[in-house]
């Protein structure tokens, strides 16, 4: 017989509407941005500059400079948190699950900080590899206090919640005794893109690559996993050493996040809900 099931190709008609929608969604987004700014760009000089017309020097010297590299942090930011916040959904079995409400994004913000006030300049590696520490440190923090999730998904949101709202309170003490050496990271602790310029979007472009392609590998046995520990062992799969890698991919992808924009909530936890809505899993 040809053809699939009663009702497959509909399905799956309706499964690429949804993404090509929001791909024109994001390209509407992308576009706005690219004209938004102190020097004016407006839509046709972004549609001249696009298609390669001449006599736009001024105009690419503006986009390329800044606005562009912004766009693309953006863009990067936004699929690390995505992958974090699924990987660590998966982990926890719980939709709540993200780097903001797990503590991640509060752990790696602090290292930051605590960087800044110490008065040490690290490369950006470097600043990945703190905030690494620092969220991976938070994350045990939160599964220790919620049993590894066990105790339940209520029990796991609010140890996360405890736990972040304790390190923003020493961070905004950091912050207060020492303005000076922190001056800018308050307005940064909240999420921005304005410093990212295109050494850091190419610096960060591999950590963001290998944390998805660690995603990927991880998930046939992330899929296990959600049937039950013993289920997952019964087919092969290493319970404890999938769950510790795949908190550590989360938590790099989560870092690198921070080290490029700072700690911004909401997105590591509405990218996976979005996701799965979209390919009605």
């Amino acid at each position: 017989m040809a053809g699939g099931a009663p009702g497959t190709r509909p399905a799956l008609v309706g499964i690429a509407g949804a993404y090509l929608a929001v791909a024109l969604l994001a390209l509407l987004v992308a576009a706005v941005h690219l004209t938004q700014g102190t020097s004016p760009v407006g839509a046709s000089e972004l549609w001249q500059w696009a298609t390669g017309a001449e006599g736009m020097d001024e105009t690419a010297a503006v986009l390329i400079a800044s606005r562009v590299p912004r766009l693309l942090a953006g863009l990067l930011v936004g699929v690390a948190l995505g992958f974090s916040g699924t990987l660590l959904q998966s982990i926890a079995r719980n939709p709540l699950a993200s780097p903001d409400t797990l503590a991640v994004n509060a752990g790696a913000y602090l290292t930051v900080v605590l960087v800044a006030v110490l008065g040490v300049a690290a490369p950006f590696y470097g600043q990945v590899g703190l905030t690494f520490v620092g969220g991976l440190g938070a994350a045990a923090l939160v599964l220790a206090l919620a049993r590894g999730g066990a105790a339940g998904p209520s029990r796991l949101i609010l140890a996360g919640a405890a736990i972040s709202m304790a390190l923003n309170s020493v961070v905004t003490l950091l912050l207060i005794l020492n303005e000076q050496e922190s001056m800018g990271l308050f307005a940064w602790g909240a999420g921005s893109i304005t410093q990212s310029g295109n050494r850091t979007v190419a610096l960060a472009v591999p950590v963001v690559l290998f944390g998805m392609l660690a995603s990927a590998l991880l998930s046939r046995r992330m899929d296990l996993l959600a049937l039950g520990d013993d289920a997952a062992s019964v087919l092969g799969v290493s319970v404890r050493s999938t769950r510790v890698t795949a908190v550590l991919v989360s938590v790099l992808l989560a870092a690198v996040a921070v080290a490029v924009a700072g700690p911004i909530g909401f997105v590591g936890l509405a990218a996976p809900l979005l996701a799965r809505l979209l390919a009605r899993r």
